[in-house]
C-alpha cells in the first residue's frame, strides 16, 4: 500500500473517510490524465470507490477548495476543473486495488511477477532476495531449482520481468555511474571533463578495408550493404567503402565501447548498435540509406538531406558512418557564422599570424564526413565560401592562402528543414547552392508498425519501459498530430523523451500530454488535441 501522506488524517474531523477516499482518486486520475480534471468525471466516478452521490462528492470537493486539498480553475460558464490535489492521509486499498501499486513503492511482494507462485514468492525470500533489485541482478543458476515448480526457462522469465520492477531511481543511479566510471581518470579515479582543441586531431581515417584485407574492391564485405528497413529482405550493396579502423577519435561509437560519450549510439540486448527506422524517399521510392551510401560512394558529392525535426536525420548519418567506420563531424551553424567559423581563424604565433584550422577545414584534411546542420541559415559568405568545395572539390581558403584538396575519405552532408508552415523561420537556402547538391527528403516514418518496431528497440533496449499495446497507441496518435498542422508536431526523437518520463513513472498519456506542451509553437494550442488523445490513451 502507498504510503503517501499529508497533514489530514482519515480519523481527523476535517478528513473524513469519504475525503480521504475523494482526494486519492482525484490524485490519481490527475497523475493519469496528465493535467486537469472536470469536477463531474470525478463525481460521476467515485461512487465506485465510495457510497457518495454526486452532489455529495461536488459538496466534499467544495468544502475541500476551501480546505487547500483541491486547486480548482471555474470558467466563466461556471464550470470547474481540478488542476491539483494534496491527497489525505495513506492511500485507501480500494484506491490502490483499482489503479496499482504507486511507482515509488518498491515492496518486495514478487507475486507480481506472472510466473511467481505463493510458493517461489517465499522461496525467494528464504534465499535472500529482499527487493526486485537484488533479484533482478540475480544470475539464471541462483534461483532456478529453489522449487520444484522453477525451472530454468521459469526463472529466465522471471528475472527478464523483475527488471521491470526494479524503482527507475536504482536502474538511472547504475547508468550514471558507469558512465561516471568511464570518464574518470585512471590515475585518480576522479571524474573530468574532456576538451578537444579540432585543429590539434590530426589523426586521418582509417584506411579502405579491401586493402587492408586484399579484396577486389567490389566485395561485399568491404562496403556498407543496405540491410535494414525494405532492404532486410534482399540487400543491397552500395559501394560505400568500410575503412579499417573503428576506433579513429572521429568514428561515431556504441553505447558499449570504452570511449562512447552521451551521443553514443544505443545498442541492443545483443550489444549491436540499434539501426534507424530508414524511410523512403517519397519521390524516388528507394530506402534513404541506400540512396545517401551510393552518393557517398561516389566521393565528394555534396548530399543535401531535407526533413522535420526529430525525423532522424543525423541519427541515419551517424549510423552509416558506424557502419563504414568513417569520422563523422557535426557542426551547428546560425546566422552569426563566417568563413573563419568553418574554415579557422588567423591567430598571431610570436611574431607573425599564422592559420588556425577550423572544424570543416581540419574535417576535410582528415577524411571526415561533414554534417552541417540548418546550412540555409547561414550568411551567404559563408555558404558562398563553400562553392568551390561543391563544384570542384577542392577548398580554397582566401585568408589563408591555401588551396586544400581533402582525404580521398572525406565527405560533405548538410541537413535542413522543409520550407512548411511550421518551419516558418527558416531561411530559403541561395539558388546557386540549391542546385550544387543531390538533394533527398527524410519524412517521418510512414508505416506505425515500423515506428513502432523502432522506438521499441531504442527505449526497451535494456529494460522494459513502455509495453507494445501502449506503444503502438502512442505511435497512431503521433501520425495523427502529423497530419494536422493547428497541433504540435509528435517527432520520433518526441516519442523517446515521451517514453523516458513513462520510465520515470508518468502515466502515457500524462507524458503524451507534456511533450505536446512541450513542443507547441506560439500559435498552437495543444488543448486541441487531448480530446483526440483520449481516443488512445
Amino acid at each position: 500500500m502507498s504510503s503517501t501522506t499529508t497533514s489530514g488524517s482519515p480519523d481527523s474531523p476535517d478528513s473524513p473517510e469519504e475525503q480521504v477516499i475523494l482526494s486519492h482518486l482525484v490524485n490519481r486520475l490527475l497523475q493519469r490524465e496528465g493535467g486537469n480534471i472536470p469536477v463531474e468525471r470525478v463525481t460521476l466516478r467515485v461512487s465506485d470507490y465510495a457510497d457518495l452521490s454526486d452532489q455529495d462528492a461536488a459538496d466534499l470537493i467544495d468544502d475541500g477548495a476551501d480546505a487547500g486539498i483541491y486547486t480548482l480553475n471555474r470558467s466563466q460558464s461556471g464550470s470547474a476543473t481540478i488542476a491539483g490535489v494534496s491527497p489525505q492521509g495513506p492511500e485507501p486499498q480500494v484506491i490502490t486495488d483499482a489503479f496499482g501499486e504507486l511507482q515509488h513503492d518498491t515492496g518486495a511482494d514478487f507475486r507480481v511477477i506472472s510466473v511467481v507462485t505463493d510458493s517461489i514468492n517465499d522461496a525467494l525470500h528464504d534465499a535472500g532476495y529482499d527487493d526486485f533489485t537484488a533479484l533482478a541482478n540475480a544470475s539464471t543458476d541462483d534461483i532456478a531449482g529453489l522449487t520444484g515448480t522453477l525451472t530454468e526457462s521459469r526463472a529466465e522469465n522471471l528475472l527478464k520481468e523483475a527488471q521491470r520492477h526494479v524503482p527507475v531511481g536504482h536502474r538511472l543511479a547504475q547508468r550514471a555511474a558507469a558512465f561516471y566510471s568511464q570518464r574518470s581518470n585512471p590515475d585518480t579515479g576522479l571524474g573530468e571533463a574532456r576538451v578537444t582543441d579540432l585543429s590539434l586531431v590530426t589523426e586521418s581515417v582509417g584506411e579502405p578495408r579491401f586493402l587492408a584485407e586484399g579484396w577486389d574492391p567490389d566485395d561485399e564485405r568491404g562496403m556498407y550493404v543496405s540491410s535494414i528497413g525494405r532492404n532486410a529482405g534482399t540487400p543491397v550493396p552500395t559501394g560505400l567503402h568500410i575503412l579499417d579502423n573503428p576506433d579513429h577519435p572521429s568514428v561515431p561509437k556504441a553505447a558499449t565501447h570504452p570511449d562512447a560519450s552521451y551521443d553514443a549510439l544505443p545498442v541492443d540486448e545483443h550489444g549491436e548498435v540499434i539501426p534507424p527506422a530508414v524511410p523512403i524517399d517519397p519521390r524516388l521510392q528507394l530506402p534513404l540509406d541506400e540512396l545517401i551510401a551510393k552518393k557517398l560512394a561516389r566521393g565528394l558529392v555534396p548530399v543535401r538531406v531535407v526533413g522535420p525535426r526529430g525525423s532522424g536525420k543525423n541519427y541515419l548519418l551517424k549510423y552509416l558512418c558506424h557502419k563504414t567506420n568513417r569520422g563523422y563531424q557535426s557542426i551547428d551553424v546560425d546566422r552569426a557564422t563566417e568563413p573563419e567559423d568553418l574554415f579557422g581563424p588567423l591567430v598571431p604565433d610570436g611574431d607573425v599570424i599564422v592559420p588556425r584550422n577550423g572544424a570543416v577545414k581540419q574535417g576535410l584534411l582528415n577524411g571526415d564526413t561533414i554534417v552541417i546542420n540548418e546550412f540555409p541559415v547561414m550568411q551567404a559568405g559563408a555558404a558562398i565560401a563553400l562553392h568551390r568545395l561543391l563544384n570542384e572539390g577542392t577548398l580554397l581558403v582566401k585568408s589563408h592562402g591555401e588551396l586544400v584538396e581533402p582525404h580521398p575519405s572525406a565527405r560533405l552532408v548538410i541537413t535542413m528543414n522543409p520550407p512548411t508552415r511550421e518551419y516558418r523561420d527558416s531561411e530559403p537556402m541561395n539558388s546557386a547552392t540549391r542546385g550544387r547538391f543531390r538533394a533527398f527528403e527524410q519524412p517521418y516514418i510512414q508505416d506505425v508498425e515500423e515506428e513502432v518496431e523502432t522506438l521499441d528497440r531504442q527505449v526497451n533496449s535494456t529494460d522494459v519501459v513502455v509495453d507494445r499495446p501502449t506503444l503502438r497507441k502512442i505511435v497512431q496518435f503521433a501520425h495523427q498530430t502529423r497530419q494536422n498542422e493547428s497541433w504540435p508536431t509528435l517527432s520520433t526523437r518526441n516519442l523517446t523523451i515521451l517514453c523516458e518520463h513513462i520510465e520515470d513513472g508518468a502515466s502515457p498519456k500524462a507524458a503524451t500530454k507534456n511533450e505536446l506542451w512541450a513542443v507547441a509553437e506560439p500559435n498552437q494550442y495543444p488543448e486541441d488535441a487531448y480530446e483526440t488523445l483520449n481516443d488512445y490513451l
